[in-house]
């Protein structure tokens, strides 16, 4: 009996080792085991889609130029100083689009005048003053160089006009000399002007502003003439009948004689009763509207209706100093652009109706930064990283069927 108990605890000693080592096996086999990554799936995945940035549509106008668009019309012109040459960029532009140059101040009359000359060279100089012509050379030949014609702004102007010029001695504050005296004066001047101009220019000119805004109402004289004025006090009413018979007496055959002056709509009653006895006398062609306007301007009554007007009484028209004033705002330029459309459109119409004589059109100035009106944002250009931009404004002078031809 003993005998059968000890085999049966002896069966189950090793039963129960060979559980315990079965056991132990499966840890070791556990804990060693490699685990195989899943596979990657075969497909790439389809990204979120992004809409593609549309190509822009060319605007054909970007093709032309201003001055290929109104060849049949009028001239485009562009008021420029000396200190943009040296501007590829602006140059370029220029050459481009516009066909008449005007410069800002290089041929006003303290420019050409030489003062210092005319007072060391006395008594020689005293009906005959001298003058020097180094201010306008660069641009001469720019125009040369990309046949552009030229408008010569301007003889005779209040402003910048030595006060020397009117007095005995060429000196400021000296007594002023006779009527007799300053109309030598005035007559040299004019003849040393165009003559030169045409020796060594010759063709290029293809007008002149003769006199520049001497008409002021208000000022006493009852015609309404700027009786504030050297050339008033000196000479008298009758000073710009003179200014222009000596420059028709000079100006080579087909070059145009204009009066230039701003808000001409205001005044235009008072501007043709003094043009009158030099429209008789055959020695005036037009009259130049400066048209220094803004957004608010009424391009309809104060531009469009003012050529015909002076149209009508004789006068060939140009728009001699034009640039649209606004606020630096997409609307602003919007509207800046519809009144640029307006014009050009208006004009154009009345060129080809009969009902507008123009031959010109010149913007004061090529891009905005170089503006005497920069805060208003007032050209066709802005000057952008040292590159021309066209603006919304040079759209609407192309008259681009985008933008609404509308005042409000």
């Amino acid at each position: 009996m003993k005998r059968l108990i000890r085999t049966v605890l002896f069966v189950g000693f090793v039963f129960a080792m060979l559980l315990v080592l079965a056991s132990c096996g499966k840890k070791d086999d556990a804990k060693n085991e490699t685990v195989t990554p899943t596979a990657a799936p075969t497909e790439t995945p389809t990204p979120t889609e992004v809409p593609a940035t549309p190509t822009p549509t060319p605007n054909p106008l970007d093709e032309m130029t201003l001055k290929d668009l109104y060849k049949d019309d009028f001239k485009i012109g562009v008021a420029i100083p000396n200190s943009l040459y040296a501007s590829k960029a602006v140059t370029e532009e220029i050459a481009a689009n516009f066909n008449s140059m005007t410069f800002e101040n290089e041929s006003k009359p303290d420019q050409i005048l030489d003062i210092k000359g005319c007072q060391s060279g006395l008594p020689d100089t005293y009906t005959e003053p001298k003058v020097k012509f180094d201010s306008i050379k660069r641009g001469m030949e720019y125009a040369k160089e990309n046949g552009i014609a030229v408008r010569f702004h301007t003889l005779l102007w209040y402003q910048q006009t030595p006060e020397g010029f009117f007095t005995e001695d060429y000196q400021k504050g000296s007594p002023k000399v006779s009527r007799e005296v300053m109309l030598k004066r005035m007559e040299s001047y004019i003849r040393q002007v165009m003559t030169y101009m045409e020796e060594t220019y010759p063709g290029m000119v293809y007008c002149y502003d003769v006199v520049n805004e001497a008409v002021n109402p208000g000022e006493g004289d009852p015609d309404g003439l700027r009786a504030k004025s050297f050339w008033y006090e000196v000479v008298g009413p009758d000073f710009m009948n003179y200014a222009f018979e000596y420059a028709r007496k000079y100006a080579p055959e087909g070059v145009d004689l204009y009066y230039n002056d701003y808000n001409c709509y205001s005044k235009s009653n008072q501007i043709l009763k003094v043009l009158e006895p030099i429209l008789a006398a055959g020695n005036i062609d037009g009259i130049g509207m400066q048209c220094h306007l803004s957004t608010s301007t009424s391009v309809a009554r104060e531009v469009i209706g003012t050529a015909k007007t002076f149209t009508k009484a004789g006068f060939k028209v140009q728009i001699t100093e034009l640039d649209i004033g606004t606020t630096n705002t997409d609307n602003g330029f919007e509207i800046q652009a519809m009144k640029y459309k307006v014009l050009f459109q208006g004009v154009q119409k009345g060129k080809r109706d009969g009902s507008i004589d123009i031959d010109c059109i010149t913007v004061w100035g090529i891009h905005d930064s170089v503006s005497w009106r920069g805060d208003e944002y007032p050209l066709l250009y802005k000057w952008n990283g040292y590159k021309m931009t066209k603006k919304k404004a040079w759209y609407g002078a192309m008259q681009d069927p985008a933008i609404r031809a509308m005042e409000f």
